[in-house]
């Protein structure tokens, strides 16, 4: 068993992994960017522009008409991870929005599964 498998999960909420089209807002300007895993607590973001000194961004979801602060906590090249900073009634949206995006990947999971009569 590789040391990464033995790892314990440190993650206390649900989590929606895939591929959203953001905009973040630095300093800079907007950027367009990929976030590719999004819990309750930050973000995971693929982001090539990204300047050096963005440690703190508003992250646009404009899919769900959702802008939200947050802080880098990391960075390995074109990925950062980033924490959110928001108030009661943004993480109400925040958390509808993942619960959305859980269960559109999970229906399209289903729907992938090819058909077999008898279940076989």
């Amino acid at each position: 068993m590789s040391a990464s498998a033995t790892q314990r999960e440190r993650r206390r909420t649900p989590r929606a992994q895939g591929s959203i089209p953001v905009m973040v807002v630095t300093m800079r300007g907007p950027m367009p960017a990929k976030l590719t895993d999004l819990s309750l607590t930050g973000c995971r973001i693929l982001c090539s522009d990204l300047p050096k000194f963005a440690l703190s961004v508003r992250i646009s979801v404009t899919a769900y008409g959702l802008e939200l602060r947050a802080e880098q906590r990391w960075r390995r090249g074109e990925e950062s991870g980033w924490r959110f900073i928001y108030n009661d009634p943004e993480q109400e949206r925040l958390k509808d929005m993942i619960f959305s995006e859980i269960e559109k990947r999970q229906t399209a999971e289903t729907i992938e599964q090819p058909y077999r009569p008898g279940g076989r």
